[in-house]
């Protein structure tokens, strides 16, 4: 899966990943005012998250809108969509891609910026092109229009900071901390895992990456926990 994603990144993804790794100012996660953006006017997030999950790259988007489509998806569906994912996980270790596939985007009508659910339909149309022996009802413009709207979601989580405690990178799921490591910073091992005091998921990690040169890596799981609370007393 690493190197089939790897191959794919560099030939298709390049740009959109080197065009976030040139901005330097970061957006912290404004976490009340988006709250009140989603009680207040959840349509604006609906249609931002449309343009964000467009086929084509919705080119005008701000980062600040970007952030608001993505974090503020989380207040409007707390989908946790853990079991899900490792469902995922599972049928794509199996070789069973057209499954994988269907499955995928049916967890995509219900969260369109699922990072779980973009990188295994997009690996499993990979796989199917690869099959020489079956004709698959598949193209490459679709898995680069899923592994393209990953990327920009990479980028966006890259814009809420810089991966030390005091600027965490945000995220909403804790499946999101692991894909962002592994494809966004080639980070795959880590030493330990740990919950801060300030509500930071931290990892010391057994070696620095190019993409990535500290030892520690820190996420804001703030909404993660709010999310797994409010599931708790339901």
């Amino acid at each position: 899966m690493k190197q089939l994603l790897s191959i794919l990144t560099l030939i298709l993804f390049l740009p959109v990943y080197t065009h976030a790794q040139e901005e330097s100012d970061f957006i912290p996660v404004d976490w009340k005012e988006i709250k009140k953006v989603a009680e207040n006017d959840p349509q604006k997030i609906n249609d931002l998250v449309a343009r964000m999950a467009a086929s084509e790259i919705d080119t005008t988007m701000t980062w600040n809108e970007r952030i608001l489509a993505y974090y503020g998806l989380s207040f409007l569906k707390p989908f946790s969509g853990f079991s899900e994912g490792r469902k995922l996980n599972e049928l794509f270790e199996e070789g069973k891609y057209e499954e994988c596939l269907s499955r995928a985007k049916e967890l995509l009508k219900e969260n369109p910026l699922s990072l779980e659910a973009l990188s295994n339909a997009g690996l499993s149309i990979g796989m199917m092109l690869e099959d020489s022996t079956h004709h698959h009802d598949v193209t490459e413009k679709e898995a680069k229009e899923y592994f393209t709207r990953m990327f920009i979601i990479f980028a966006t989580i890259a814009r809420t900071g810089d991966g030390t405690s005091e600027r965490p990178f945000s995220v909403t799921m804790v499946s999101d901390e692991y894909m962002f490591m592994h494809y966004h910073l080639d980070i795959w091992e880590f030493e330990s895992q740990y919950l801060t005091g300030n509500k930071c998921d931290g990892f010391d990690l057994k070696e620095p990456s190019e993409e990535y040169p500290r030892k520690q890596i820190f996420f804001d799981v703030s909404r993660v926990l709010e999310i797994e609370r409010e599931m708790f007393l339901k």
